[in-house]
């Protein structure tokens, strides 16, 4: 497998108005692990969704099937698409909960196209079985070193991303101010041909980064 690198600024993205406790932003002030949260759901930050969206074109409705409280979906319906919000569990956000709205067990999907931050302990399942209903294009939120473990190999080799998308910032999800997981949009787009591409996106709004002098120069 080929692999294009590819370093780019994120565009605004037009507006109308579950990944463990190191994606959540990690520890406490005396430095011991946090636990996990709940269902492994952890809200994603609206400049995460922009800066995708800043460097991905949307045809047409999407799919959050992991929608939790609407934190990632609202940011797409400003961006102006169409969104079908839908999650095993009621956090107040979508148009169905409970065990019929089963991202693992869906037996369609409910738009072409699927945004979400996954559960991380079931993101391989879910990759697996959207990929088999094969939708137009899927973005999944995932720890950047997602696919370092040799047990996901061959799921990556049945099932390569054509971009991966890095961001260049730590996000903190719980608003805990001490973020120290690094994270990534896996990209897969029905008609992609090629090796996959890894990108590079910025903070949305946030200063261009500089490049260092060595010392002595």
């Amino acid at each position: 497998m080929s692999i294009q690198i590819i370093e780019r600024e994120p565009t605004a993205a037009p507006r109308k108005s579950g990944i463990g406790a190191a994606m959540a932003g990690g520890k406490r002030g005396d430095g011991t692990t946090r636990p996990r949260q709940k269902d492994d759901w952890y809200p994603t930050p609206a400049e995460v969704t922009q800066a995708l969206l800043g460097v991905l074109d949307v045809d047409g409705p999407v799919w959050e099937p992991c929608c939790g409280d609407g934190s990632l979906a609202e940011v797409i319906a400003n961006a102006g698409h169409e969104v079908v919000g839908t999650d095993l569990v009621d956090r107040g956000y979508g148009m169905g909960h409970g065990k019929d709205f089963d991202v693992t067990r869906a037996k369609r999907l409910l738009a072409p196209n699927v945004i979400t931050n996954p559960p991380f302990n079931i993101a391989a399942e879910i990759i697996e079985h959207l990929m088999g209903l094969n939708p137009d294009m899927m973005a999944l939120l995932l720890k950047s070193t997602y696919w370092h473990a040799a047990e996901r190999t061959p799921l990556f080799n049945r099932y390569p991303p054509s971009r991966i998308i890095s961001l260049t910032w730590r996000v903190d999800f719980l608003n805990l101010k001490r973020p120290t997981m690094e994270v990534s949009w896996f990209v897969w787009e029905k008609d992609h041909k090629g090796p996959t591409t890894y990108e590079l996106v910025g903070r949305p709004g946030g200063p261009k980064r500089r490049r260092g002098r060595p010392k002595g120069y």
